[in-house]
């Protein structure tokens, strides 16, 4: 079952509904408190709103300031490598003079990067990203890392909303069932969905996520939006990843 995508788009809903898994007892993998959970879950909702692209009411929250506070309280949490990242992408909007120019800046630079580039878009699939392609050129879409990722979503007794026309590894429905892992797991008391969740943040997501990072360090220079927030969602990753392997839930 699925449920609607412009709710996601807003930051506002989930496109991946569950069939009900039985509990599990907890391990030690990520045993955060709540508000870290809910940092945690809030920081991933906004990073899949970003990837989706710009929108208008995205760009009015980010003059005013709000914007970006779920990577703000993330931060208390997770240590963000380099540590400036957050502060560069709030100084950003102050050069524009109001949210649609903003909006239009933002439009035109995730355009430029991930769909159309005369030097090569960078796709945000992660087909797109297999190891071992040549520097600077993409894989077919529909690859090895799509078909392995619809099958995870069938395994799990998910699916997409029919608004969806994205290949199943498009960045944002990864991030879709990072959450996904992540809220039933600690909802639930799942062992197996959060050690699935560290797994697939190590395994699946880091890997090819570092490759797409270092494609855009290669085209983006003036416009710093999409190089900051990538490599926030790789020390979120990391901070899953490491998470797993230390009875604590904090970062080793």
């Amino acid at each position: 079952m699925a449920v609607g995508l412009d709710k996601v788009k807003q930051g506002q809903g989930r496109f991946l509904k569950d069939c009900g898994k039985k509990k599990h007892g907890m391990n030690s993998y990520l045993s955060l408190d709540k508000n870290q959970q809910a940092h945690v879950l809030n920081a991933i909702a906004l990073l899949a709103r970003i990837y989706w692209g710009p929108d208008p009411e995205s760009s009015r929250q980010m003059l005013e300031g709000t914007f970006l506070e779920p990577l703000e309280a993330l931060g208390r949490l997770v240590s963000y490598n380099p540590p400036g990242w957050l502060a560069e992408l709030k100084a950003g909007p102050a050069d524009f003079v109001d949210h649609n120019a903003l909006f239009e800046h933002l439009e035109e630079i995730y355009v430029r990067f991930f769909i159309n580039n005369r030097n090569g878009a960078i796709p945000l699939y992660a087909s797109c990203h297999a190891k071992g392609q040549t520097a600077g050129q993409n894989a077919p879409l529909m690859g090895p890392a799509a078909v392995e990722m619809k099958k995870r979503l069938e395994a799990r007794g998910l699916s997409l909303d029919d608004g969806i026309h994205e290949p199943p590894d498009h960045i944002c429905i990864e991030l879709e069932y990072l959450y996904f892992l992540l809220e039933k797991g600690w909802m639930n008391n799942d062992r197996e969905l959060i050690a699935e969740a560290v797994s697939f943040s190590a395994e699946t997501m880091l890997p090819w996520i570092k490759r797409l990072q270092a494609r855009l360090a290669e085209i983006e220079t003036a416009d710093r939006f999409y190089g900051p927030i990538t490599a926030i969602l790789i020390s979120l990753l990391q901070f899953i990843a490491d998470s797993g392997h230390n009875p604590s839930g904090g970062t080793p």
